[in-house]
């Protein structure tokens, strides 16, 4: 049963820095930290799926070896506090006895998130003989204004805590951020490590890669590993010789045929069942928001419509491209363009 198929991405997933696939420099410079037992806080910065957390992760690993259990957390901004921590981040503001004038009697508050998910961690002393522990961030741009907040923690616990932040996006990094970090720019693979890579996951797969196959599974991965790894797997289903036909019929197809269920589904008006869809498109394919409009709007163009109701929703999505640009989360604008799509269906 297709059920009983291992996942290819976690089963061929990197145990340590040297099997990571490229990133040499990337390598040696993190390799280098290790062998001086230092770092400074780090900025990793790269496309989604890219590999930030996975280089980071066991980058963490080889740095407190036997006490990375104890020393080290990942937290991911963009999910939102339980019901159970918003009751804990309200329960621990306190009101202001010291405060003068308009601040007099007012509750002094750190934002939520750090305060729940950030504040015990970092305070905690380090345990046993490791340097200090390690706090990974991801998406640490979605975190907007409270990155001052963070800024604070930074300077006040770097000596017991060092952090490595994740981003897509540098240009929501604030200045006094960027200023007290390394900053790591993540690129794809390079094709020489990617055609290795994917050579030897063909060979323990009895599979046979036709000519020039690989170069296009690059080209159609944006070299990203990951995304390799699942288009060779769907390909795998199909028989043991992987041809050019299948690689475009296995990316393109599914892709296209999810993102035109997710207009249809806008067109009937359910906004909800439209937004479950579109986040199970994101989390399927690591979809930005700028892909995800680009593929709505090849869509679009197939379906029969009016020039008026066709110019309309183009416009909605011109739109929500340009607000996912400077947007704090990608998950708002393309929530905001379904809930548009969905009330103009009214008039359909």
């Amino acid at each position: 049963m297709l059920s009983e198929i291992p996942v290819w991405r976690i089963k061929y997933m990197p145990k340590t820095l040297d099997e990571v696939c490229g990133r040499d420099q990337i390598k040696e410079r993190l390799k280098k930290a290790i062998h001086q037992r230092n770092f400074p806080h780090l900025l990793f910065v790269g496309e989604n799926s890219i590999g930030k957390t996975t280089i980071a992760n066991l980058f963490s690993k080889e740095f407190l070896g036997s006490l990375y259990d104890t020393n080290s957390k990942l937290v991911y901004s963009k999910v939102p506090l339980t019901e159970e921590e918003t009751k804990q981040a309200r329960s621990e503001a306190y009101v202001s006895q010291t405060k003068l004038g308009s601040l007099a009697g007012r509750s002094i508050t750190t934002p939520a998130f750090i305060r729940v998910k950030i504040k015990p961690f970092v305070q905690l002393k380090v345990l046993g003989n490791a340097p200090f522990k390690i706090l990974i961030v991801k998406n640490f741009d979605s975190l907007g204004f409270n990155q001052q907040a963070f800024r604070r923690l930074m300077e006040k616990y770097g000596t017991n805590c060092r952090m490595i932040l994740i981003t897509t996006k540098i240009s929501r990094i604030i200045d006094p951020i960027m200023s007290r970090c390394q900053i790591f720019l993540i690129s794809p693979a390079e094709f020489g490590s990617f055609r290795d890579l994917i050579e030897r996951i063909a060979q323990k797969e009895s599979l046979k890669i036709e000519q020039g196959v690989i170069e296009i599974l690059y080209k159609i991965s944006e070299g990203k590993i990951s995304r390799a790894i699942d288009l060779l797997q769907l390909c795998s289903i199909g028989g043991e010789i992987v041809t050019s036909e299948m690689l475009y019929e296995n990316s393109f197809n599914a892709k296209h045929d999810m993102v035109r269920a997710l207009i249809l589904m806008c067109f009937k008006g359910n906004f909800t069942k439209a937004r479950e869809l579109s986040r199970k498109i994101q989390t399927r394919y690591k979809f930005s928001s700028q892909e995800l409009f680009q593929i709505m709007l090849i869509e679009m163009k197939k379906l029969p419509l009016s020039k008026y109701s066709r110019s309309k929703i183009i416009n909605y999505i011109a739109d929500a491209d340009f607000r996912a640009i400077d947007g704090r989360d990608t998950d708002i604008q393309i929530s905001n363009l379904i809930a548009k799509i969905c009330s103009f269906s009214e008039v359909l």
